[in-house]
């Protein structure tokens, strides 16, 4: 029995089948409680408003409302909503897109199933969860943006960088404590500051300026 209040979540698929598999997945963790079920963006939020949920896996295609036009609402109106993006693509530009529109996560519909559970624990957890491609298709967006050019932001003292390179590489707060040899506090402190200098409102806001600017 844990002790733990466990994480809410809301499955949006327009696939019934596929929706099931991702509740039997899911079901495997006495940490998940996969709130409710719908098969395009209108369906959700009219269940939303109900049923309040912690985390999103949420597919792109869909119809009557699909999955972009569904996680820009929930971002303007449930910020505090963290959301996975689901597709069949591994496209550089679609999850960039997504990314810069407030997504949480991306998987593929093919990944394994301990990669979708671990997806959602660490989006509750710590707001984001980068896939390899994710990573590599954000890199490569930032550095066309970038241009290579040298750094002109705010100050961001050595040990912020260390701290933001290490978030960007997909290191939990304790993992990063543990590698800095610092404690978990401390690292939340240095992510503030740097939400604070570089006007991002989370994490993946963090992220995307980390890249665009050539920081990582």
């Amino acid at each position: 029995m844990t002790s733990t209040t466990p994480i809410r979540i809301a499955l949006v698929d327009d696939q019934k089948l596929f929706r099931g598999g991702l509740r039997m997945i899911l079901s495997d963790n006495e940490n998940f409680n996969v709130v409710f079920e719908a098969g395009n963006g209108k369906q959700f939020f009219e269940r939303l408003a109900f049923e309040p949920v912690d985390v999103v896996i949420l597919d792109v295609e869909m119809p009557i409302m699909d999955g972009i036009e569904t996680l820009k609402l929930i971002k303007e109106k449930y910020p505090e909503v963290h959301v996975i993006m689901l597709t069949m693509h591994d496209n550089d530009r679609l999850i960039n897109h997504l990314m810069q529109e407030g997504a949480s996560g991306f998987l593929l519909k093919d990944e394994n199933p301990e990669v979708v559970r671990t997806a959602v624990e660490r989006v509750a957890q710590e707001g984001i969860y980068f896939r390899d491609y994710v990573s590599k298709a954000l890199l490569k967006g930032g550095r066309q943006k970038s241009d290579s050019a040298s750094y002109g932001g705010p100050e961001i003292t050595e040990r912020e960088r260390q701290v933001l390179c290490l978030i960007c590489q997909e290191f939990t707060s304790k993992e990063i404590a543990e590698k800095l040899f610092i404690s978990a506090r401390t690292v939340e402190g240095h992510r503030r500051s740097l939400q604070d200098k570089t006007g991002s409102r989370n994490i993946v806001g963090l992220v995307l300026y980390a890249v665009k600017n050539g920081i990582v």
